[in-house]
């Protein structure tokens, strides 16, 4: 009978080490060394199978034989047995009855405080302009533009592209000529007052 580790199985050792060492130096990932081991290792498990299953058949172990009787004694020579009396059952003893303990009540589901009331927006006083027309100060347009953007992205797009386009026509002191009173009106009446 051969040993439990032969040449066979140094073989095998140094190609399960050999491969995941291999892969390293090839300076793969830690997850493609894992695989390549297990890929051996499967590898080497069906060398073996097919090893075992293909062995001859004198190296493997013969069936054990079942064992013959011994030779009974002779009967004179047996002294009779007496049974053993088989022992009284014994009672089983009454379980204790169960202990019931007080279920404490459930703890209240706690009400969320409601949120509080938001505050209420400042109110914007517009002053009163006449309908009557009038200059308007181009700075004093930019400032109130300022002041209230932030409502309506587009709008304030809107009027940020119009006071450009009203700089080329404003004198040195700010003021617009007379003419656009009626676009400072309509483009700018919430923040002024004049509709």
């Amino acid at each position: 009978m051969h040993g439990v580790f032969g040449p066979r199985t140094a073989v095998e050792a140094v190609f399960l080490v050999a491969v995941p060492v291999v892969v390293l130096v090839a300076g793969k990932g830690p997850a493609v060394i894992i695989a390549s081991a297990a890929v051996a290792y499967l590898l080497v498990l069906v060398f073996e199978a097919l090893v075992w299953r293909n062995r001859p058949q004198a190296a493997r172990p013969a069936p054990a034989l079942p064992a013959e009787p011994a030779p009974e004694a002779p009967a004179f020579a047996q002294a009779p047995v007496e049974p053993e009396p088989e022992p009284e059952p014994q009672p089983e003893p009454e379980p204790a009855p169960p202990v019931l303990e007080a279920v404490p009540d459930p703890e209240p589901i706690p009400v969320p405080e409601p949120p509080p009331a938001p505050e209420p927006e400042p109110q914007v006083v517009v002053p009163f302009v006449s309908s009557t027309p009038r200059q308007w100060n181009l700075w004093d347009l930019e400032r109130l533009s300022r002041e209230h953007a932030g409502g309506n992205e587009t709008r304030d797009e809107e009027r940020s592209f119009l006071l450009m386009y009203l700089r080329d026509f404003a004198g040195p002191d700010g003021m617009l000529p007379i003419d656009f009173d009626g676009l400072v009106r309509d483009s700018f009446g919430d923040l002024v007052g004049a509709r």
